[in-house]
């Protein structure tokens, strides 16, 4: 069963990508990663550019399942973009990193992560 990962360019989000690797391997996979830009931001942490997705590309090259990687584009909130893959790609799983400094950052990234965890149609691990 598929495995999908909202990846961002992070510490935690290569911890993330590395759970989602191994449950995908454990289910059978695919893998899909996803990494959302926001619409008409150009400065965000969370946009992997070419060398971090060639550096997220290169951690899963030996992965023993199909490994697909997903840019994404919104203007509207990363978990509905998030649950709408998971949604079409029938996804037994759901894996998200998350940052536990910078109070702001957590707040905001809280809301993020409570709705999938209420809202998501497959199981969710939070690394």
């Amino acid at each position: 069963m598929a495995v999908v990962v909202g990846f961002i360019p992070t510490e935690v989000g290569f911890k993330a990508l590395t759970a989602a690797r191994e449950e995908a391997e454990q289910r059978g996979g695919p893998l899909i990663v996803v990494n959302v830009l926001r619409e008409g931001v150009t400065d965000d942490p969370r946009h992997a550019d070419d060398q971090q997705l060639e550096i997220a590309r290169d951690e899963l090259r030996r992965s023993r399942v199909r490994v697909e990687f997903r840019q994404e584009t919104t203007d509207d909130d990363i978990a509905d973009l998030l649950l709408r893959v998971v949604e079409e790609e029938k996804a037994e799983l759901l894996v998200l990193g998350v940052r536990r400094h910078q109070d702001l950052a957590r707040h905001l990234l809280g809301l993020t992560v409570q709705k999938l965890l209420l809202s998501a149609d497959s199981e969710v691990l939070v690394v």
